[in-house]
């Protein structure tokens, strides 16, 4: 994975290198030609389309877009208005490739867009006035001549490789910024120089950049964010986060191979995607006191994590997070369900009949996925969610019961070809797209809710498994959603009725027997005659 910085390197070389001059100037208003009516289709509003002097404009109810300019034009000037409505956008590829060797941006703009000014081969200067608060990805990118921007305050997002690729000298970054994209000033002398003279770049109390250091690495307190890739396929062996730090970007840490060691504050709440993702020295890890998202990948690849220490509490753990693990493989010889504080983290080695502890109730996307021997599964009514590609491909799977399900993502059961038995829910509300998709005939599919409730069930395209499948609706009484009265639904409503902990219902309407809309011990009372009277 150490590709990915290669390839974003990659990408800021692709366009040729380019220089203009762009300047702030005073309010003024353009002539405005004849016009045409046209419709947004990216903003969904109408607007309409005019030419002031070399600029092609959008004319909304409130505002104006500059949209294109005449590649040949050699100087530009942005109107402060037009037609009566402030410029306040210059948008996306506006200037591209143009000639342009000056333009002029009036205060009235507020954001320039991705790849404005984008290799413009003529650039020198950039000021950008205090009215601008977005300063979109790639803005500025590849304009090999341009050797000075003037930020001014009141900026507060800089996006990704917004001057990467170009001769920057010098820049001062205002106070404002709140936001910065990865990359923003790769491949300039000046970001050059900086991080040669201090490795750790931190503007704002976020750290940009941490990709030079190497050995131990303590982030000074006040430090409230550390970036996106800020530390990327660095050569630290290891890192003590401060307990100010509020926010940690996706991939911070990645491909740190020589990291051995991390101290994460008790109070972060969520490890992002790829924290530490491909660090194969890291041996051990502590998670925060208060962490309760783990996102997918977070330590995917280390190849000596031996030892995770979780909190006394649930964490939600999203997909291959301990993919490729010593950690994982350990676990999954003690049970090949891995559940810790009941989260089932991973079932791929599980074989034939599996039925999931009823104190689970969250079960990691892709945690079964491509499981050659799982033959059925039964998912207990505390599980709400099955999300993406979670059982996907599994190819012996042959019977599923979803008894509290309400929500089934996207390519949940996609491929699992041999599926011949269904029971969902009556809690079902969603079916997502795909979450079925590959499963071709019809099969008998017990639901413990009403026709008129399954009638009801959003089921998006890719499902016509669910469209086809012999329906057969649960009867009354059978509030643990199997489709049938039996001596469980009795159990399952005495405990409820006791509120004995962890009792759950899942179909309620089929629990009211005497139709007052209440639950207590008469239904209890029909609910056994009915059954006396079945037997």
């Amino acid at each position: 994975m150490k590709n990915r910085a290669l390839f974003r390197t990659a990408a800021a070389c692709l366009a040729c290198l380019t220089a203009f001059s762009v300047t702030a100037v005073l309010p003024h208003t353009a002539q405005v030609p004849a016009v045409t009516l046209c419709a947004s289709a990216a903003e969904g509003e109408p607007y309409t389309e005019g030419t002031a002097g070399v600029l092609t404009y959008r004319k909304y109810n409130d505002y104006a877009l500059i949209a294109a300019c005449d590649p040949e034009a050699e100087t530009a000037e942005i109107p402060a208005e037009i037609g009566g409505v402030p410029v306040r956008e210059i948008g996306a590829d506006a200037f591209r490739g143009c000639a342009v060797s000056e333009v002029t941006i009036p205060d009235s703009v507020t954001s320039i867009g991705t790849r404005a000014f984008f290799d413009c081969q003529n650039l020198t200067r950039a000021e950008i006035p205090d009215s601008v608060y977005l300063l979109d990805a790639q803005a500025f990118a590849n304009c090999a001549a341009l050797k000075e921007a003037v930020l001014s305050e009141g900026l507060k997002t800089i996006g990704t490789e917004a001057f990467a690729g170009t001769a920057l000298q010098k820049v001062t970054v205002p106070s404002t910024v709140t936001h910065f994209g990865q990359g923003i000033f790769d491949g300039t002398p000046w970001w050059e120089a900086l991080v040669e003279e201090e490795p750790l770049v931190i503007f704002n109390n976020i750290v940009l950049d941490g990709r030079n250091c190497e050995g131990g690495v303590a982030i000074p307190d006040g430090v409230t964010e550390i970036g996106t890739y800020a530390f990327e396929c660095s050569g630290i062996t290891s890192v003590v986060i401060p307990d100010s730090v509020e926010e940690i970007g996706m991939d911070a840490f990645s491909y740190c191979e020589s990291l051995t060691a991390a101290t994460i504050p008790d109070h972060i709440t969520e490890l992002p995607i790829g924290m530490f993702c491909g660090c194969i020295s890291l041996t051990s890890v502590k998670l925060p006191a208060e962490v309760v998202n783990l996102r997918s990948s977070v330590f995917s690849g280390c190849t000596s994590l031996e030892e995770v220490i979780f909190p006394d509490h649930q964490v939600d753990v999203y997909s291959s997070v301990f993919s490729g693990t010593p950690w994982l493989e350990a676990k999954r010889a003690e049970d090949p369900l891995v559940i810790v504080n009941g989260t089932l983290i991973d079932g791929r080695t599980c074989k034939g009949d599996v039925v999931i502890p009823d104190d689970v109730t969250i079960i990691a996307s892709r945690a079964f996925y491509s499981d050659p021997d799982i033959t059925s599964v039964v998912v207990p009514a505390g599980v709400e969610n099955i999300w993406d590609s979670t059982f996907e491909s599994c190819g012996k799977l042959k019977s599923v019961e979803l008894r509290g399900v309400s929500y089934i993502a996207r390519n949940a059961f996609n491929e699992c070809t041999a599926l011949k038995k269904l029971m969902l829910s009556g809690n079902l509300e969603t079916v997502s797209e795909d979450a079925f998709h590959g499963i071709t005939g019809r099969i008998p599919l017990t639901y413990g809710g009403t026709r008129e409730q399954w009638g009801k069930i959003s089921i998006a395209s890719g499902n016509s498994l669910l469209r086809l499948a012999i329906v057969n609706c649960g009867e009354a009484g059978d509030v643990d959603g199997d489709a049938k009265l039996s001596v469980t639904d009795v159990v399952a409503l005495q405990k409820w009725l006791l509120a004995v902990p962890d009792a759950r219902i899942i179909a309620w309407n089929r629990a009211d027997l005497n139709g007052d809309g209440v639950l207590d011990t008469f239904d209890l009372a029909l609910m056994k005659r009915e059954l006396l009277a079945k037997e």
